[in-house]
């Protein structure tokens, strides 16, 4: 986005050589070790060092297209940092730098524009969704574009469980729901197990704002900061009717939601209400294993198999929240179920927002990286809390032939309820 103020591209370069501060960055490649990126490149521009060294000395607002394309290769991990020694953050540094950029790269830029278009504009994705929900509930069960969308066969979740918000917005309801786009528009069966869930956690169906909107994620990624702004104070402006806490299903868009008090920073008439809003945010599956005892599963069937499941750790919750085993004791409560973790660790999906758009090649060598580790582990089902996770695990898995069944965590939990 070009500024129209002549003065604002010079002001806003030196903002980031501030941010940035190469003096302070240590050179020492610890960042090179951790980035996905640069693991399927082998490309020190792909580094958070390498992009430091050219957002301190070039100003993105006079990009070329090589620059522009090398600021486009980032996934916005937060693999950087968690291992920068000197504190630095390198995806915020990045996302302010796209903010400026006066040119896109990468592939499929039409695309990329239209997806943020529909995911800031409410009506428009309410609209568009209904059309396209309806199209994939006429799908056969085999249709691999079932498999395109994240949409496996049906949960047998019962469908009395309505998602919609008009009466479950009540001002008493001890718990407040953000739904995000995924469950709310499209995979409606994460947002019905995450209500049952709720229910049982709290004795009472949760609050669900139908101003709620995207948490703005796609748009911040982007270098859209007006929009992402808009979105948070959407937002912040729509649970504001009830100021018990907020559950959210989707771990990317919690870890976008805690960012509010920062991406509103200088507005002095929003920062206290994003304080308050983000102070009342509760993680997925923390909340349900501090709710563990309300909680009870069904005993495996009567053949007496054990699945070996594998939990994919989203990037968002793993480096910038450090939550990680509150869902591997949920899954070690499910009877019947093995918990497996692959040889070398956790890794990236490589979705990355719309990262799997921009650089299509480079996230498939990622996320053949862990469908790899995850084959070798010899899982049958794979789960994850982030609704990007399951997108790129559900559309991954099948195209390196690996029949594995991808399952949000709320609907793997609900449908082994008692």
């Amino acid at each position: 986005m070009q500024p129209s103020n002549p003065l604002k591209p010079k002001l806003f370069f030196y903002t980031l050589m501030s941010m940035t501060n190469e003096n302070k960055c240590a050179k020492c490649g610890a960042c090179s070790v951790v980035c996905p990126v640069y693991q399927a490149s082998g490309r020190e521009s792909m580094t958070a060092r390498g992009k430091l060294h050219l957002i301190s000395r070039l100003d993105p607002g006079r990009a070329s297209r090589l620059y522009a394309e090398i600021l486009s290769k980032c996934l916005l991990c937060g693999a950087c940092s968690a291992v920068c020694s000197r504190q630095l953050d390198p995806p915020a540094i990045f996302a302010a730098a796209r903010h400026h950029l006066n040119r896109k790269a990468g592939e499929h830029r039409f695309l990329r524009s239209l997806t943020c278009e529909i995911l800031g504009n409410e009506k428009m994705l309410q609209k568009i969704a209904g059309i396209n929900r309806r199209a994939l509930d006429a799908l056969p069960e085999a249709s691999g574009l079932r498999l395109r969308f994240g949409l496996g066969p049906g949960t047998g979740l019962a469908a009395s469980i309505e998602v919609g918000a008009g009466a479950q917005a009540a001002t008493d309801s001890p718990l407040n729901y953000f739904t995000g786009c995924y469950a709310g528009h499209l995979n409606l069966d994460i947002a019905k197990a995450t209500k049952l869930l709720a229910q049982k956690a709290t004795a009472s169906a949760p609050a669900i704002s139908a101003a709620q909107c995207c948490c703005g994620l796609p748009a911040h990624s982007a270098g859209d900061l007006t929009t992402a702004r808009a979105l948070a104070k959407k937002n912040i402006a729509a649970f504001a009717f009830n100021p018990n806490p907020i559950l959210t299903s989707c771990a990317s868009c919690y870890s976008h939601l805690l960012s509010y008090p920062h991406l509103l920073a200088d507005d002095p008439r929003w920062q206290k209400k994003a304080q308050d809003f983000t102070g009342r945010l509760l993680e997925f599956s923390s909340f349900f294993q501090q709710k563990k005892d309300s909680l009870f599963f069904r005993p495996p069937g009567s053949d007496g198999a054990d699945n070996k499941i594998y939990y994919h750790d989203p990037c968002h919750l793993r480096f910038q929240h450090k939550i990680t085993e509150p869902p591997r004791q949920l899954l070690r409560r499910l009877p019947g179920f093995i918990p497996v973790e692959p040889e070398h660790g956790a890794t990236c999906c490589g979705q990355g927002g719309l990262f799997h758009l921009a650089q299509p090649e480079l996230s498939a060598t990622i996320s053949d990286k862990l469908i790899t580790g995850i084959q070798h582990t010899n899982a049958s089902v794979v789960t994850t809390t982030c609704t990007g996770c399951l997108l790129q695990l559900s559309r991954e898995a099948p195209r390196n032939n690996y029949p594995v069944a991808v399952k949000h965590l709320a609907v793997l939990l609900a449908e082994n309820l008692t």
